[in-house]
């Protein structure tokens, strides 16, 4: 049996706001009548009795009064025991804290009121949407606040830090940054495969379940529940195997739970962006269960994972937990971001990983891969930590086999695949490094480190596609030393046009002025309306580096500053002219169908926001105005 729901759930299940289902140009009448709701809504949750009820202290955790324990594999974290201790609880903030959120939320709609009533000049985060018509503006700016009010915390700690900005700047010069060459004897013998399209990824993401033979790990960040792939995998695939006696562990992200349960309160969640049709059912390899419980109609991401729970509260075969973790020092919360998905991980397992969570969105472009070999052992170790990080009542079961935990306990440095049958399909045999980060308020990013390596030993070409991005100075720095030494150096990042998310759109372009005018022989392309189209271009949600077409670095990892003080990453950096080239076909295709390019700082205020609670700036890394504080965490390293 799983967990009563909490208040908060409850709540959501029997209630909701009407949003305004006007896709865009709502009517002022359309938009008072949404804050209405929203002002019914808070009332509702003001008069629950039971405020202090919930798993989650919520966003906030730096004067948490709760009892935290400090992490063995982590040591620079802390976890509540709380969050994990009962079977089938979806962690939710208390709904005094959710009251906090909603609020703010009503604060940006009558914002955006205010700007269609007189039509005002306003930041383009709360007016310029048009150019999506397929999303419900005023839920789309829910996000957009839900999403800024998660990384608040984390925000003023680095603000408080007097310098901070070239302290950082100073750890990672280039002296301190290693080539891959430097690394090589790191790098280890496996096989990766580009996977570059819904239809490739899901029938290879079955294709690994069915031939599972004892284990599948899976670490996912953000659950969208009107995905169909994604609720296939979950609610059909997974059950189905476990089925058959393959142990199934499932690591959420908490943060992005709480996050979208908080979304659940709109009745418009049910948008039209992001539907799309279940081809890919007509496309699965033999054995595949049918599309059955992933018919059922979910209205947000809390009531995908409350199904996931439920079955597997019935299955002695799958096991669910959420990553909470907040930094030791600081005491703000830390984002698990990594996305794998381990197959029979050990020497010859296989992984899915990359820019996905469950399975890519439509309406974006990510970059996935599949590798195999000993690689899988090293991601199946990192799942290891974190998942008995997570462990609320101390007594850790591993899931795999003794055999397959001995295989990751002694991976071999000189290991080679010798066994053929186990090479995927169009697999690439590599040298491939795996690094997982883990962010801190010491603001080390080892990915970040060993990407300016790679630059740093670049003697022809730089290609870089950064789903969400700023670009450090440090970074800026190298590409100027790589362009004066005729190095070719391309970016291609999304604009307001097509990104999701606009939190960092400020800081994005903030760092492309900064870059440019650094350096100025760098090709900056990013995403814009095409002469003609009133519909924004797709997405681009893939994060990778190519240098000198042999060497890239892709994963979960985007170039920003909260990678190295927010948000835990893995990557896999890959020695090969084949997946090189191939993902560079790729970058070549996207750059010309949906960007136009930018050929100076100035060029760049076309697309700088001008600055609103939406897009208020992470730390103080773009920002002249620098706050005091007593102490700085670097300082003191």
């Amino acid at each position: 049996m799983t967990a009563s729901p909490q208040p908060l759930e409850c709540i959501l299940l029997s209630t909701s706001v009407e949003v305004v289902e006007g896709w865009q140009g709502e009517e002022i009448s359309e938009i008072i009548k949404s804050i209405q709701s929203l002002d019914t809504f808070v009332g509702i949750l003001s008069n629950v009795k039971a405020p202090r009820l919930g798993v989650s202290p919520g966003f906030d955790t730096v004067d948490s009064d709760a009892i935290w324990r400090t992490l063995d594999a982590f040591p620079g974290y802390q976890t509540l025991d709380s969050v994990n201790f009962i079977p089938g609880t979806i962690p939710m903030p208390c709904t005094q804290i959710a009251l906090k959120y909603f609020r703010r939320i009503k604060d940006v709609w009558r914002e955006r009121l205010d700007w269609t009533c007189s039509e005002k000049e306003v930041c383009s985060c709360i007016g310029r949407w048009q150019h999506r018509a397929t999303i419900n503006t005023l839920q789309t700016l829910s996000n957009q606040i839900i999403e800024q009010m998660m990384v608040q915390e984390a925000s003023e700690c680095l603000r408080s830090q007097p310098n901070l900005a070239s302290i950082w700047s100073e750890c990672y010069t280039t002296e301190k940054c290693p080539t891959p060459e430097e690394m090589s004897s790191l790098y280890l013998d496996s096989t990766v495969h580009l996977l570059d399209n819904l239809e490739d990824y899901i029938y290879s993401y079955v294709d690994c379940a069915l031939k599972a033979k004892h284990s599948i790990d899976i670490s996912v960040c953000y659950l969208f529940q009107i995905d169909p792939a994604a609720r296939y995998i979950l609610l059909d695939l997974i059950p189905f195997v476990a089925s058959r006696g393959v142990k199934v562990r499932i690591l959420f992200e908490s943060m992005t739970v709480e996050s979208q349960t908080l979304r659940g309160a709109f009745q418009a969640d049910q948008s039209k962006d992001g539907i799309c049709g279940r081809q890919f059912c007509q496309k699965l390899p033999e054995g595949s269960p049918p599309f059955n419980r992933a018919q059922k109609e979910l209205r947000c991401a809390s009531h995908l994972i409350r199904e996931v729970l439920d079955f597997a509260s019935l299955s002695p075969n799958i096991d669910c937990r959420f990553w909470f973790a907040r930094d030791e020092t600081c005491k703000y919360r830390i984002k698990n971001h990594t996305k794998c998905h381990v197959f029979d991980g050990g020497m010859n397992g296989r992984v899915i990983a990359g820019g996905s969570n469950v399975a890519p969105r439509p309406a974006q472009l990510d970059t996935d891969f599949i590798v195999e070999g000993v690689i899988s052992g090293l991601y199946t170790r990192h799942f290891d930590d974190m998942w008995e990080a997570m462990d609320a009542r101390g007594s850790v079961v591993h899931m795999a086999s003794a055999e397959e935990k001995k295989e990751v306990d002694e991976l071999p440095a000189d290991n080679v695949l010798s066994n053929k049958e186990t090479i995927l399909r169009g697999g690439m045999p590599s040298k491939i490094l795996f690094l997982p980060s883990v962010p801190s308020s010491l603001g080390e990013d080892a990915i970040l480190r060993c990407v300016l390596g790679g630059i740093k030993r670049a003697k022809e070409s730089i290609y870089m596609c950064m789903g969400h991005c700023n670009v450090p100075e440090v970074v800026s720095q190298a590409f100027k030393a790589a362009t004066e030494r005729g190095v070719k150096v391309e970016i291609l990042t999304n604009s307001l046009y097509s990104c999701d998310l606009r939190n960092g759109q400020r800081d994005l372009f903030k760092s492309l002025q900064q870059m440019l005018r650094i350096a100025p022989k760098v090709e900056l392309f990013v995403t814009a309306l095409k002469e003609g189209s009133d519909e924004g271009p797709p997405f681009l949600h893939s994060k990778y580096v190519i240098v000198d077409s042999e060497w890239v670095a892709v994963g979960s990892w985007n170039m920003w500053t909260r990678s190295a003080f927010y948000e835990m990453e893995a990557e896999i950096f890959v020695s090969s002219s084949s997946f090189a080239s191939e993902l560079q076909k790729k970058f070549e295709r996207e750059r010309n169908e949906f960007t136009v390019q930018v050929k100076t700082a100035e060029e760049c205020e076309k697309y700088l926001p001008s600055g609103c609670s939406i897009c208020n700036q992470f730390g103080p890394f773009f920002e002249d105005q620098i706050l005091s504080s007593p102490c700085s965490v670097l300082a003191s390293v």
